[in-house]
């Protein structure tokens, strides 16, 4: 099963997700959509070979969600785009009482849909991490000061990671944050941190932020992590020492 992990699309037009799978081994084949702080919704779901799409959750009351089957596909398309549209989408496989999920894909605004006066940059790890070491990932938000409050989002993506990504959820407070006025305007810059330890070598994958502020997700440039596992670098030096002593 395949899924590309971004999207971008304008507000108004139409696009369509593309879920590319294998026909072996499956019972039905379904989309979700996981909204940021929500729960994922079971948007339609097909069972194999049978042509026919089933949707719940009311996605077939407002003629906007289309899902076409093909060999070897099973594509959604979102036709005039909402903001209530811009979220993660994941298309799962079933056989038995199995569900798989795709890498899924993050439904994001255009450029010029987005407010200019948000940013959000995440410092890069240059450290060699090995199993079992600890590091801090960081984000930088700087944006203007909307109604309400904003949250902050941190999730992982990789190809081998196939559960729904977000990983955790900050709650915006006061002391992590410092407010300017330049030019008749308010912003505030924020700096969040997650913290990771014990590391594995499973968690060598990269780590979004994403904010949530003025009814727009702003997504980070993300932070990869290499981890270097230990045995592979030294297994061949013992070997040889080993060998020497013989």
């Amino acid at each position: 099963m395949h899924q590309i992990p971004l999207l971008f699309a304008e507000l108004g037009s139409s696009v369509i997700l593309p879920c590319s799978h294998s026909d072996d081994f499956i019972n039905s084949i379904s989309w979700y959509k996981h909204s940021f702080g929500k729960k994922p919704l079971l948007m339609a779901y097909s069972d194999h070979e049978s042509g026919s799409v089933t949707y719940q959750n009311g996605f077939n009351k407002t003629n906007r969600y289309f899902i076409r089957i093909g060999r070897g596909s099973f594509n959604l398309s979102i036709i005039h785009v909402e903001e209530y549209d811009f979220a993660i989408y994941y298309c799962a496989l079933s056989f038995l009482n199995i569900i798989k999920f795709g890498e899924g894909m993050i439904l994001l605004p255009k450029e010029r849909d987005r407010i200019r006066s948000t940013t959000v940059l995440q410092e890069p790890v240059f450290d060699r991490l090995h199993p079992g070491d600890s590091v801090t990932l960081q984000c930088s938000v700087i944006s203007e000061i909307c109604a309400g409050e904003y949250s902050v989002y941190w999730f992982r993506h990789s190809s081998g990671y196939s559960q729904p990504g977000i990983i955790y959820t900050h709650n915006k407070r006061s002391d992590q944050c410092m407010k300017s006025s330049e030019n008749g305007s308010s912003t505030q810059s924020c700096v969040y941190s997650l913290p990771q330890t014990k590391l594995r070598s499973s968690d060598a994958v990269i780590y979004y932020c994403a904010v949530d502020t003025c009814g727009k997700i702003h997504l980070g440039n993300g932070t990869k992590l290499t981890i270097e596992d230990l045995q592979l670098v030294w297994n061949p030096i013992t070997l040889v020492l080993a060998t020497l002593t013989l």
